[in-house]
């Protein structure tokens, strides 16, 4: 992970507002939002063994993520990269069952050295998010 220095941490917005910014973008609410912050998450590469984002988090002053009303203040922006495993059986000793569970690979390494052309692609990206959102 990497922690990028931007004019919009510690800003404050209306959650739509900033949702409905950040989605032109390409941004997307993560699947890992809770009632009282969420991040913004915009891929930079995937391919089948790693994939790397921007990651913009929001924690919310006033309300619920997801209410109308909800109020967020800007955290620090990152990158990050999540690198997996082949999940190829080589054994082929799994069967059925552990297959119905084990349908995804976990993370090889959940927090990768980030490359550089990683960094360079998200402080791009940072620049319109900030000419967006900084107007």
């Amino acid at each position: 992970m990497i922690a990028l220095d931007s004019g919009i941490e510690n800003q404050a917005y209306s959650f739509e507002d900033i949702e409905n910014i950040l989605k032109r973008l390409n941004f997307e609410v993560g699947g890992n939002w809770e009632y009282d912050h969420a991040y913004f998450d915009c891929l930079l590469n995937n391919d089948e063994h790693e994939y790397a984002f921007l990651r913009i988090p929001v924690s919310t002053e006033i309300g619920i993520i997801g209410e109308k009303n909800a109020h967020v203040r800007v955290g620090k922006p990152f990158v990050l990269v999540h690198r997996y495993e082949d999940g190829i059986d080589h054994d082929s000793i799994s069967g059925n069952i552990q297959a119905s569970f084990n349908q995804f690979s976990a993370p090889e390494d959940s927090d990768a050295e980030v490359d550089q052309n990683y960094i360079q692609k998200a402080q791009d990206l940072l620049i319109k998010v900030e000419h967006a959102l900084l107007q």
